[in-house]
């Protein structure tokens, strides 16, 4: 499934979740939508630049996904309303080091129990 703008406009109850990063600016990869009301940003990276240490090394990252999945988790249980659709976070621009494949992609299956979650 492909998002884009439209299908976010045409479907205001469907939250896209992007990876961002921690000044939440740049428009990159799925960020190219962080200007729509229906998005949620989720930190895989630094900087929107593509300086080396604007990239998480894994052993670094591992903390701060855990904060930023904390956060989305509450935000998925108090919009039940909302369908939440997840994004390869961390697994083009920011994945550098591999953070998408050692630390995100593992941690994200716990929001497969909640109905209202689509991991894209």
């Amino acid at each position: 499934m492909k998002i884009t703008k439209s299908y976010l406009r045409n479907n205001p109850n469907h939250i896209f979740v992007f990876g961002d990063n921690l000044k939440r600016k740049g428009y990159g990869g799925a960020a190219t939508l962080r200007d729509e009301p229906n998005t949620y940003g989720f930190v895989t990276k630094k900087a929107p630049n593509n300086s080396d240490g604007s990239f998480y090394r894994p052993e670094e990252y591992k903390q701060k996904f855990d904060v930023e999945l904390k956060r989305l988790i509450k935000e998925i249980e108090n919009n039940p309303d909302k369908i939440y659709l997840i994004s390869q976070l961390g697994g083009g621009l920011a994945n550098r080091y591999k953070i998408y494949q050692k630390i995100i992609k593992p941690g994200l299956t716990i929001l497969e129990k909640y109905d209202n979650v689509r991991l894209l």
